[in-house]
């Protein structure tokens, strides 16, 4: 499909869609994530992803544009992503034996055709109540702390702290809700 954009710049997100879709353009949307006052997770990871998709549909009205964006929650606030060693070892400290919820928005818009549809995939993540040593161990070998609370889960050692994955979609967890992106587009195209 060569009308297809990926709002985004992750390319975890954009190794899943290409394996569906080998001809798209990725552009980076960069847009202002802050939290509103009280915004819930769900409705955050909403917003993001067609908020996203809404910017970049402007410059390229006759593309299907699919936004996403995922939000963390734990217990019932928003995780952001921890930037540093110290916050995402503060995280990982209060997540023993506890779950994680990961919601990813998703919006695929088309302004020429008047295509508006947004979704949400949840993740819950079931922490085991894992060893200090065991939690260090992944956190070491992170490259970087710019993933949702910290979480990577295509790290090798991630496995180890993890007691269950519950996901109707298994890449959703990394941020795009691919079983409805296929979904919507075998309909709209």
């Amino acid at each position: 499909m060569n009308n297809l954009i990926l709002a985004s710049s992750s390319i975890y997100r954009q190794e899943i869609l290409i394996k569906h879709y080998p001809n798209f353009r990725c552009i980076s949307p960069d847009i202002d994530e802050t939290p509103q006052e009280d915004e819930k997770p769900i409705s955050l990871a909403k917003r993001l992803a067609d908020t996203k998709a809404k910017k970049i549909s402007k410059d390229f009205p006759d593309h299907y544009v699919i936004g996403s964006d995922q939000v963390a929650s734990f217990d019932e606030r928003i995780l952001g992503k921890p930037g540093n060693y110290k916050n995402a070892l503060a995280n990982f400290r209060s997540f023993k034996g506890k779950s994680v919820y990961f919601h990813a928005g998703v919006s695929i818009r088309n302004e020429s055709l008047g295509v508006a549809r947004t979704g949400l995939e949840t993740t819950e993540i079931r922490f085991r109540n894992y060893s200090d040593e065991t939690m260090i161990t992944y956190l070491n070998s992170l490259d970087t702390f710019s993933t949702t609370a910290g979480v990577k889960s295509e790290s090798d050692q991630f496995p180890a702290l993890v007691e269950e994955i519950i996901a109707d979609d298994e890449c959703a967890i990394i941020g795009l809700p691919i079983k409805w992106i296929l979904d919507q587009l075998s309909e709209l195209v």
